[in-house]
């Protein structure tokens, strides 16, 4: 079966994405910044799922993960994400870098760290994005901003990626009941 990444595993759409893949009999790497959801989830999930320790936005962290992911790695699922929301005008800037920061730039960062592993397996890189990155809403500008930057970085990273026969998929989901907008 294959050795599937995924960020952000902790709870919502990467959490549901474990636990099926897992239960599914995948060697699931469920990405999480919490050890004890960590420790949950593998035990919801069964002996497919080992959690390790990973914040996008944190290099050390990244690199421990890729280290715990070795030498080969099937599929990266880079689902990790928050929702910042706010009417640009009156927008603190430095939630805006941090929305870009864990959205943009830490799936940049992750896919970057685990690339050598992907090639080996000519493996595939899904990108969890959003109808939100094709269609702007009034005060959800932030969020809908990260994910129009992370559908044309993998509309480019799609074509870089041709010659090593690496697949870069976009999904765009609609509204989901999960936590991330509860919270938002």
């Amino acid at each position: 079966m294959a050795s599937i990444l995924i960020t952000g595993a902790s709870r919502g759409i990467g959490r549901a994405s474990a636990l099926a893949l897992a239960r599914a009999g995948h060697d699931v790497i469920a990405g999480v910044r919490d050890a004890e959801a960590g420790k949950q989830l593998k035990a919801e999930a069964g002996g497919h799922l080992r959690a390790v320790g990973l914040d996008v936005t944190d290099p050390k962290s990244i690199r421990a993960a890729a280290e715990a992911v070795g030498d080969r790695l099937d599929v990266l699922v880079n689902n990790a994400g928050i929702a910042v929301g706010g009417v640009v005008e009156a927008l603190d800037v430095d939630e805006l870098r941090h929305q870009l920061d864990v959205n943009v730039v830490g799936q940049v960062a992750v896919t970057q760290a685990m690339l050598p592993a992907l090639r080996e397996a000519r493996g595939r890189i899904v990108f969890i994005s959003s109808v939100s990155g094709r269609v702007s809403a009034p005060v959800m500008t932030p969020y809908t901003a990260s994910k129009f930057a992370i559908e044309a970085i993998a509309d480019g990273l799609r074509v870089e990626l041709r010659p090593w026969d690496i697949d870069v998929v976009l999904v765009e989901p609609g509204s989901i009941d999960t936590d991330i907008w509860r919270g938002a």
